[in-house]
């Protein structure tokens, strides 16, 4: 694994938290695991195929979930935000997966992105296959947010 995948998800976080939830992201710690398990309730699994393969595990508690739909969605009552909460988690999954891919593509691979999923619930258990994994830690205002990055190279072939 690569030192510059952690670097892209870095710069794509701080950036799309900054702009889109008003929120600075602080780098708690960077930790190597066997494979992507979140370490938190809710997740959104992004793949990654092409040049580079495998996925990227965002992971986070409910409150800080909410916090970001109240921040990207105002003016709606809690319970209309509490039904967004999915679609706006996996946006910001989206935009930070979508920078970070197109700078690691640069001008010579091709990197597809699979739409999110959300996991959520007490108790959910969800198998990832055991690909080497940088964990990115953030803390911030509202919490903390997990990013698990397990990539392996396609030998520069789509």
């Amino acid at each position: 694994m690569k030192a510059e995948y952690a670097n892209v998800f870095i710069r794509g976080a701080t950036t799309v938290f900054a702009h889109e939830v008003g929120v600075q992201l602080s780098r708690r710690g960077l930790t190597r695991k066997d494979s992507p398990v979140p370490n938190l309730p809710i997740s959104i699994v992004i793949g990654i195929t092409g040049s580079i393969r495998g996925q990227v595990v965002y992971s986070m508690d409910s409150d800080f979930a909410y916090a970001v739909t109240k921040a990207m969605i105002p003016n709606k009552l809690p319970s209309e935000l509490k039904k967004l909460t999915n679609s706006a988690v996996s946006e910001i999954a989206n935009m930070i997966t979508g920078q970070a891919s197109i700078a690691l593509a640069g001008e010579d691979r091709l990197i597809h992105l699979t739409p999110p999923a959300v996991f959520s619930g007490a108790g959910m258990t969800v198998d990832f296959l055991s690909i080497p994994t940088i964990c990115l830690s953030f803390i911030s205002e509202i919490g903390s947010l997990e990013i698990n990055i397990a990539f392996t190279e396609n030998g520069g072939r789509p």
